[in-house]
């Protein structure tokens, strides 16, 4: 990673951290003798940090590129959901410990209290839901388009309720200094909210890239490439990253946007993503057609040999539909004449699941890159004579040539159950944790 980037990473570590806590310190410059015992005051203290949580929310999901580009995208999304898990608990200790603090405890049990407190209650609800709801969407066999807009009216719901409450029963909110930094944070979490759901939207609609060309590369698999509009180039951006795609192609087909991965490669006139049928959404994919509109935002993610020039010796190892950030890679060290040393460890269940293999054979031949292809077959025939079975950490070892530690990087990208497999394995061979780089399939 370049320093500039890195420091940049830290730099929004420390104000997210600093945002976070500023209540408090305002709270301290401004009312140092609160008048109220220890454990109420730690109770309306998880409030602060917790509503300033919360607000902070929108920014991390609003896909905003100087907040995204230092830190991948992905990431970014991983720490959400576990900053909502932490804004849930210290709602909850807000609670308890109020109740505890003032020994009343109607808070939690009396249905005769103010409306502000029932507020409170429902933005509570409120975010219980949406901590459910988001850690187990695939259990409850909630679709994510559905999931999406409950998303949006339950968080809509936490910040109104959540802001009205505080600012009506808030005994620390009465301080003139509290009271405008309250205002001022819900003020940026609706502006954001609103870029990001309405301006960003309608200047993408405006900007619509058009489909030029539909294949089908294996079985359920579709490669979908998209020009910009006349008189414009694509997006710059650096092979292994992604987009949001919205296709608008009539017909009573479904408009949603989604985020695949650009399989193609700057070098190259367009921009193309591979994409499985995995889901409703996706299992009308083929019905794509040439002339078809396409809303594109990227790109996002830092998944990309090129953030990370020093390393030489690199591994890549894919799982299924995986391959693509690799493709990308792949197609871009061939045409830029990289002499960069892969090592391809390929994972699927069955021989026509191999997307671009013929393809990738002759990057091989080429020696640009130094390409080693090997290929895993879960589900392998009677002719197959290739490895069989997961890629584990055993099976890396048999493939990984020797090499200077300090030069070599593995990037993976997998289904999450191989992921837990294949990480620890790397990390056990040898290869520092800074150099190792993964990317999951769904945010």
């Amino acid at each position: 990673m370049a320093p500039e980037i890195k420091r940049s990473g830290i730099l929004l570590v420390f104000l997210y951290l600093f945002i976070t806590v500023f209540a408090l310190i305002l709270l301290t410059l401004v009312r140092p003798h609160t008048g109220d015992g220890f454990i109420h005051q730690l109770g309306k203290n998880c409030a602060l940090v917790a509503f300033i949580l919360i607000t902070l929310q929108v920014v991390l999901g609003a896909r905003i590129k100087w907040v995204e580009r230092p830190i991948g995208l992905d990431k970014i999304f991983r720490f959400h959901k576990a900053a909502g898990v932490i804004a849930l608990c210290l709602v909850l200790l807000h609670v308890t410990l109020i109740s505890w603090g003032t020994g009343h405890w109607y808070l939690l049990d009396s249905l005769h209290v103010k409306w502000p407190i029932w507020l409170g209650r429902l933005a509570l609800l409120a975010l219980l839901a949406t901590v459910v709801t988001s850690l187990w969407r695939r259990k409850l066999n909630i679709e994510f388009e559905s999931w999406r807009k409950l998303h949006n009216v339950l968080f809509a719901t936490i910040l109104t309720f959540g802001f009205v409450h505080s600012f009506k029963i808030g005994g620390d909110l009465t301080a003139p200094a509290l009271r405008i930094y309250w205002v001022l944070a819900l003020a940026v979490a609706a502006a954001v909210y609103l870029f990001h759901r309405l301006m960003r939207p309608a200047r993408l609609k405006r900007n619509a890239y058009t489909v030029t060309a539909v294949r089908q590369d294996a079985p359920k698999v579709w490669t979908i490439h998209f020009a910009p509009p006349t008189g414009q180039g694509v997006y710059p951006y650096a092979p292994g990253q992604f987009h949001y795609i919205t296709l608008r192609r009539g017909r009573g087909l479904p408009v949603e946007e989604h985020h695949w991965t650009i399989s193609w490669t700057p070098t190259r006139p367009g921009i193309a993503s591979t994409i499985k049928e995995v889901g409703d959404f996706t299992s009308t994919i083929g019905q794509t057609r040439v002339g078809d509109k396409a809303d594109v935002d990227g790109p996002y993610g830092r998944f990309s040999y090129l953030f990370h020039p020093d390393e030489n010796d690199l591994i890549f190892v894919c799982g299924g539909i995986g391959i693509t950030p690799f493709l990308a890679m792949l197609r871009h060290m061939h045409d830029t004449g990289s002499r960069k040393k892969v090592l391809l460890l390929w994972s699927n269940r069955t021989e026509e699941e191999f997307v671009a293999r013929e393809e990738l054979e002759q990057i091989a031949r080429s020696g640009k890159p130094g390409l080693k292809i090997v290929p895993f077959l879960t589900k392998a025939g009677e002719g197959w004579s290739g490895e069989r079975g997961r890629i584990n950490k055993d099976a890396i070892a048999r493939h990984l040539p020797p090499v200077n530690g300090t030069t070599r990087g593995a990037y993976v990208c997998c289904p999450p159950s191989m992921m837990r497999i294949v990480m620890p394995a790397l990390g056990e061979l040898g290869i520092p944790a800074e150099r190792i780089h993964d990317e999951m399939f769904s945010l």
